[in-house]
């Protein structure tokens, strides 16, 4: 499952991945950035992926690590494949529920493998305004990058995560709280990616309506 940094950098500059009716793309490997988020208050509401607790009764930890130590995520905008900005067209997109094995990369550029988990994507990261705050969700095409230099991002959930997780994953972070630089490869999910048992969830491949909006349509971006 691990894998060279220049394997990979040379599979993501050939991958081909193509865009839906709506422009959405959904990536299977890539570069990336990370931020970080809270899921606890996402979840009062429901998030983008239509999850409002998490399994086996347990709760998140209102802080980084500390968390029952379930290992989520959410993915920008154009990768989730919906637009909350538009009414009706956003909802769960193709993205909810695919796991990401993430490789974090130092300052030198080396992939730090010991550092890598896989997360499971339950949450988007909307273009119009980010999670985290910053422009790190808002590239609406492939041919665009953030304020991170990537057109993919990850904001991880850090309050679900255990204290082992999150000082496993982010030993060495190479700005403040977040990854300039991750890898990232879609993988199987695995027992610390529990999927929540929820009836929304079966829009896992994706919803009808979510291609009435295009990626970036009254976010503000284009």
């Amino acid at each position: 499952m691990l894998f060279e940094s220049s394997l990979l950098v040379l599979v993501a500059i050939l991958q081909l991945a193509s865009a839906d009716a709506a422009g959405y793309v959904l990536p299977s490997t890539g570069v990336a950035s990370t931020t970080q988020f809270y899921l606890g208050p996402e979840l009062s509401s429901g998030t983008a992926c239509g999850v409002s607790a998490l399994p086996n009764g347990k709760s998140t930890s209102g802080e980084q690590g500390g968390g029952p130590g379930y290992l989520y995520a959410a993915i920008n905008q154009l990768a989730f494949g919906a637009n909350p900005s538009v009414s009706g067209a956003g909802g769960p997109g193709g993205a909810c529920g695919i796991c990401y094995w993430i490789t974090p990369v130092s300052a030198s550029g080396t992939a730090l493998s010991a550092n890598a988990l896989i997360f499971k994507i339950i949450d988007e990261c909307p273009a119009s305004v980010a999670l985290s705050g910053g422009t790190h969700c808002d590239t609406c095409t492939t041919s665009e990058v953030n304020d991170y230099g990537h057109t993919w991002h990850f904001d991880i959930a850090v309050d679900a995560m255990s204290t082992a997780q999150y000082d496993q994953f982010f030993a060495g972070v190479t700005d403040g709280s977040n990854w300039k630089t991750v890898y990232f490869e879609e993988t199987s999910c695995g027992s610390d990616n529990p999927t929540p048992s929820i009836k929304s969830w079966g829009c896992i491949s994706g919803c009808s309506n979510n291609e009435e909006a295009t990626v970036c349509q009254d976010t503000g971006f284009s």
